[in-house]
């Protein structure tokens, strides 16, 4: 049994993952604003899943250590609290509420979750829901591609300050393409996979312990070819309208 904490558990890829874990047995803390979808979440699994209400972006160090007594220790951490929008009419708005949640809230829970994971003696697993816009800058969502690749590289040095800190963490980085929630709702996207499908794999390359995986093997090819775009190719295309 493992003790779990999902940010982001009330919809999408962190509800979907915390009924998956919750099913095996494990104890799972759900955290996110809505605690009505939650509390829903805890009658399906009332054993196994207790909700707390997290805004990531207020206090979510101490709200961390709130769940993880609750759970009694904490063996793996996901975050999949994320914000990001097509912005082509660049509303400042819209980049710092990004900011806020995909950095600077991010990198609050990570400092929590290292703080603890640095002083107990179990291994402690930490993973976040990236994206594959990650991999290239994008006009049209300056703030979610920048933000994400941040998540990218702070868990890439977050490994390499373990190793050298001697740390029993380990650190992976999930980068998923297009999936059916709310997140795209409204829109039609290519190659979109379903809830169910992206899950199950998130979550193997989560149990596995890779340090990153792109989700699914198709995305996989379009991340390939998107490292070998020249940036001054790179520049002209037109990714996306609103």
């Amino acid at each position: 049994m493992k003790r779990i904490i999902i940010y982001g558990a009330s919809s999408g890829i962190g509800r979907a993952l915390a009924c998956m874990y919750a099913l095996q047995g494990n104890k799972v803390a759900v955290a996110a604003r809505r605690m009505d979808n939650l509390v829903a979440l805890q009658h399906q699994f009332p054993d196994n899943v207790i909700p707390f209400q997290v805004d990531v972006t207020d206090n979510s160090g101490e709200q961390f250590n709130e769940m993880a007594d609750a759970l009694q220790g904490a063996d793996l951490v996901i975050y999949c609290s994320g914000m990001g929008k097509q912005n082509v009419a660049f509303d400042m708005d819209i980049e710092y509420r990004t900011i806020d949640v995909n950095v600077t809230a991010f990198t609050t829970v990570v400092a929590a979750v290292v703080e603890y994971g640095s002083r107990v003696e179990h291994h402690v697993q930490f993973a976040t829901i990236s994206s594959i816009a990650s991999t290239k800058g994008l006009g049209v969502s300056a703030s979610y591609s920048a933000t994400k690749m941040y998540q990218v590289r702070y868990l890439e040095s977050m490994r390499q300050l373990a190793s050298i800190k001697g740390w029993n963490m380990g650190f992976t980085v999930i980068k998923p393409g297009f999936i059916a929630t709310d997140f795209i709702k409204d829109r039609t996207y290519p190659m979109t996979m379903t809830l169910d499908y992206a899950a199950k794999r998130i979550k193997r390359a989560i149990d596995k312990g890779k340090n990153s995986a792109v989700i699914d093997w198709r995305w996989a090819i379009v991340v390939g070819f998107w490292k070998m775009i020249p940036n001054w190719l790179w520049y002209k295309l037109k990714i996306s309208k609103e």
